[in-house]
């Protein structure tokens, strides 16, 4: 996953509203990438590994739940966003069925859409960042190591950890699901006094 700037592929038959999409993203940070159509679509999507996928879902010969198969078989945690003009339930409900990460009715507010790209990119990095700790967590080769990260909080979270390691104090760890909380727990707990 692009750690500075997360990659968005856009693909749309319409060659003004990839356009607008392009400028738009950009603007937020976003290194984007535009598409006319699903076949040029797919052909992008073997090209590289784009962190968001931002698909309309009719398009001739190759539609948006195309590329959101094509996508998911790439690589099944890219988030494919699927863009409509004409919304049905029944299509809506196909698209989440087949694992789309959110389906958006055409024309949409601008601050709606980068509210889904903006959570779309952070499910990716959660997701990213799980598959790395799930050896440690899974007590693997390495789960003793100090677990790896650079944001300041982690390593805060880390120095308390080790701080806290050769004392009798009791240690309550909380945090999301999926945050690491067994890594911490297990390099808090394996130099401690009471480890065996």
């Amino acid at each position: 996953m692009s750690a500075v700037r997360p990659a968005v592929l856009v693909i749309d038959d319409e060659q003004g509203i990839l356009e607008s999409l392009r400028i738009l993203l950009k603007r937020q940070g976003y290194d984007v990438e535009t598409v006319q159509g699903g076949k040029a679509g797919l052909e992008a999507l073997q090209r590289g590994r784009p962190d968001v996928v931002l698909a309309d879902i009719r398009m001739p010969q190759v539609s948006g739940l195309d590329i959101l198969a094509a996508a998911r078989e790439q690589d099944p945690e890219t988030p494919v966003i699927l863009m409509t003009a004409q919304a049905s339930l029944q299509t809506a409900v196909q698209a989440v069925n087949q694992g789309a990460f959110q389906y958006i009715q055409k024309p949409f507010p601008n601050d709606y859409l980068l509210e889904i790209c903006r959570r779309a990119v952070e499910h990716r990095r959660i997701r990213f960042e799980n598959q790395n700790l799930k050896p440690a967590a899974a007590g693997g080769p390495g789960a003793a190591e100090r677990p790896i990260g650079r944001s300041k909080p982690f390593l805060d979270v880390v120095r308390l950890a080790e701080q806290a390691a050769p004392t009798e104090s009791t240690v309550l760890i909380l945090g999301d699901s999926g945050t690491g909380k067994a890594v911490v727990a297990r390099y808090l707990h394996q130099p401690s006094a009471r480890h065996a």
